[in-house]
């Protein structure tokens, strides 16, 4: 399995418009095709960033949803003009699993899930999660999921995601960030 954090920073302010609209016209489209994990805002550290993780079989998984993806016009009529403009920077990083708990298990058998647009669905869920980057993060809360990228901007560095209290996360992590899932992200 490859697992693919990708981060997107904002315009200054526009979190929330982008997770709105998302919700409203983006989230059943890019399931149809991409088989989504999680999708976090942050609350602390880069400020307007989202995280979002999708777990594929292979490379040419992969590359066979994104195509699937590049053809629906949901997406690329539909959310991509007003939400593509929202967004500064893409970043990814394509990562190994080394350990998770059930919630992550759970994620991965049901990565395929289509979720529907939820335009009356609250956008956030209720609580809020740590995500450190850097192998001497450590803490007594229950660790979600544990990757080494593979590839991306930093090869080998330790990612960790986090349940319980986000702020016991930070404890030697190299980065800390608070994020906030929306209502639908699996893991949340």
């Amino acid at each position: 399995m490859i697992h693919e954090l990708r981060a997107y920073d904002l315009k200054p302010g526009m979190g929330p418009a982008y997770l709105s609209l998302f919700m409203r016209q983006g989230i059943g489209a890019v399931t149809r095709h991409l088989p989504m994990a999680g999708y976090w805002l942050t609350d602390t550290g880069a400020l307007n960033r989202l995280y979002h993780l999708w777990i594929y079989e292979s490379l040419e998984e992969r590359a066979a949803a994104r195509v699937g993806l590049g053809a629906d016009r949901d997406w690329t009529e539909g959310f991509v003009p007003e939400g593509f403009p929202m967004i500064v920077t893409q970043r990814n990083m394509l990562m190994e699993r080394l350990e998770g708990n059930a919630m992550l298990d759970a994620a991965e058998d049901g990565r395929k899930t289509h979720h529907p647009n939820a335009p009356d669905a609250p956008v956030f869920g209720e609580a809020m999660q740590g995500l450190t980057f850097g192998a001497g993060a450590s803490c007594d809360q229950p660790l979600v999921g544990r990757w080494r990228v593979i590839s991306g901007e930093t090869p080998g560095e330790i990612v960790t995601l986090w349940g319980g209290d986000p702020m016991a996360s930070a404890k030697g992590a190299a980065r800390h960030e608070i994020i906030r899932p929306i209502s639908v992200s699996p893991l949340r």
